[in-house]
């Protein structure tokens, strides 16, 4: 009978350290979710997912006390997660990021005025996000588009403009140059002209 109870206490007593260390386990969080948080706090993206996370070892408990990226970043990483003791776990991951931008909600034609309408903000790939892609809706409100784009398009600043720099049917001066031979002459513009813009113009000398 007493060899029954000292039995049954021992094993009620491993099972509560079981428990124990089961629950402080629970409260650990999850290292792909360390290292986005990690990713996030320092790098200036919108957001980011870990993908296909691998570990060198079975970390310890609690948070890393630091964390090294080594390459990578976006696109296959390896971490160095730095524990106590000189602990250190390897994690190797797809780390994706991504920035909302600003694109076409429909397809828009050149020289409209843009309108909420218009214009949405999109989640995309920092490493699909073309230069001078614009971030803030606010900034093409009311801008007219220098080219004509199809829907679900990021915007980018070179295609906007506020009013045009030289109205259809304006007089520009036209200038040709081929090898030494430099022409000048009068001409009219057949669109609206904006800058860092091409334009159609006809020749009034001619």
């Amino acid at each position: 009978m007493m060899n029954a109870a000292r039995s049954f206490l021992v094993f009620f007593v491993i099972a509560l350290a079981a428990c124990a260390s089961s629950a402080a386990h629970a409260g650990d969080r999850a290292p792909a979710e360390i290292l986005r948080t990690y990713v996030l706090e320092h790098r200036p993206w919108a957001d980011v997912e870990v993908r296909n996370l691998a570990l060198s070892a079975d970390p310890p408990a609690g948070s890393p006390r630091r964390i090294v990226v080594e390459k990578g970043l976006p696109g296959r990483t390896v971490f160095a997660m730095e524990y106590g003791d000189g602990v250190t776990v390897k994690a190797t991951a797809d780390v994706a990021a991504f920035e909302e931008v600003a694109a076409s909600a429909r397809p828009i034609s050149r020289e409209r005025a843009l309108t909420e309408g218009d214009v949405c903000l999109v989640r995309m790939a920092v490493e699909k996000i073309p230069t001078g892609a614009v971030t803030d809706l606010r900034a093409v409100i009311g801008k007219t588009l220098t080219r004509s784009i199809g829907a679900n398009l990021p915007i980018v600043d070179r295609y906007l403009a506020g009013s045009p720099l030289v109205k259809r049917g304006g007089k520009v001066i036209l200038l040709v140059e081929t090898g030494r031979i430099r022409i000048t002459t009068t001409g009219q513009t057949r669109d609206n002209a904006y800058v860092n813009s091409s334009v159609r113009a006809v020749n009034l000398a001619s």
